[in-house]
């Protein structure tokens, strides 16, 4: 196997912001502001009277008070502090001391977008919103998929969180109990395809057992061999998505394949600091007790994953950065450092030297 020997210079400490990035889950969001925040970005979450998502940035332009510590009232959100009305679009309605609105009263509205799962909201340059695409994960409210998952916060930068999920050979060090056996030998070359804005990588492995856990789930001999195929793409830097297909010959036509889609929506809320809502679907064992097994496995692989990174972020910031050595597993990793690399210096006009980081330290 071929070693790359690079120096890696640190990343700016900002992130792409002409992105959909996921704010909340559609429960969150409600008739009560809900505050949140994403790029060092406070944002204010409700739904006007029809249901429709609102998201405006969270501060009165009047004085610095948060706008999610206000109320609703009809379409509109009212500060909480100094009573300023504002409507959806973030203009400013109302003034309660007089009659007359100040010029350029007003608070930035971003585009939204929900999918019945996620709400998604466009930080950067508005009118770029409508030429990109949010992302689509129909999968997740498809009747053929059962789901599960969770949300949560991880306390490392959203490119160590790429940079994981674009190289599954670590996970048979990490949880040998979850792993796939295929992974703990030599896994054939990855087949890795670039666009300007994704990556793409899949590979093929030679029949070999599944785990023990999946095999009783499929109600299969724990020794019995199956070709396995492995997906994964970086959609956007806000969603990761890939799949772990496994062909079972015995199965009818229509279900030979049985797959795990694993989705993780990712929004930085600073450097150092990711909010991650994960979820993995199955096409196959839809059942609720199937889901009630699997949850706690793949949260408890999901939890030493965020250990990791919130440790690697750790040394990071302790000891700033230092050569690495990169080798054949991480060719999509280091092509997805190039393209957030790219669209941060398209964004800024930044340009940069030397070889590419594995991570920003955090801004103290």
């Amino acid at each position: 196997m071929s070693l790359d020997v690079s120096t890696r210079s640190r990343l700016p400490r900002v992130h792409p912001r002409n992105c959909w990035y996921m704010l909340a889950t559609s429960e969150e969001v409600g008739r009560e502001p809900l505050g949140r925040r994403a790029l060092d970005t406070g944002v204010v979450l409700y739904r006007t009277t029809d249901g429709t998502p609102v998201a405006l940035e969270d501060r009165c332009a009047h004085r610095p008070y948060p706008l999610s510590l206000g109320h609703i009232e009809g379409d509109n959100i009212v500060s909480g502090y100094t009573g300023f009305v504002y409507d959806a679009q973030g203009f400013c309605v109302h003034v309660p001391t007089q009659s007359e609105i100040p010029v350029g009263a007003r608070v930035p509205a971003f585009p939204v977008h929900e999918d019945g799962v996620f709400v998604w909201a466009w930080l950067g340059e508005p009118a770029l919103a409508a030429l990109r695409p949010p992302p689509a994960t129909p999968w997740l409210s498809d009747p053929g998929w059962a789901t599960l998952g969770d949300v949560w916060e991880t306390e490392a930068d959203v490119l160590l969180l790429h940079e994981n999920f674009a190289d599954i050979t670590h996970v048979a060090v990490v949880d040998p109990f979850i792993a796939p056996p295929v992974l703990r030998s030599s896994p054939p070359p990855l087949e890795v395809e670039v666009t300007e804005t994704t990556v793409s990588f899949s590979r093929t492995y030679e029949p070999a057992p599944i785990p023990a856990w999946q095999a009783e789930l499929l109600e299969l001999p724990a020794d019995a061999e199956h070709v396995q195929h492995e997906h994964g793409a970086f959609v956007t830097p806000g969603l990761w998505v890939d799949r772990w297909d496994v062909r079972v010959e015995s199965a009818p036509n229509e279900t030979k394949i049985h797959t795990f889609r694993f989705t993780h929506a990712l929004t930085p809320i600073s450097s150092g600091r990711t909010r991650h809502a994960w979820r993995v679907s199955r096409n196959f064992a839809l059942g609720e007790q199937a889901g009630r097994a699997l949850l706690p496995i793949f949260t408890d692989y999901y939890r030493r994953v965020q250990r990791i990174l919130e440790t690697m972020q750790d040394v990071l910031d302790a000891d700033g950065p230092r050569k690495e050595i990169n080798v054949s597993a991480d060719a999509a990793a280091l092509q997805v450092r190039k393209i957030i690399r790219n669209m941060v210096a398209d964004e800024t006009g930044a340009r940069f030297r030397g070889a590419r980081s594995t991570g920003a330290a955090r801004a103290h």
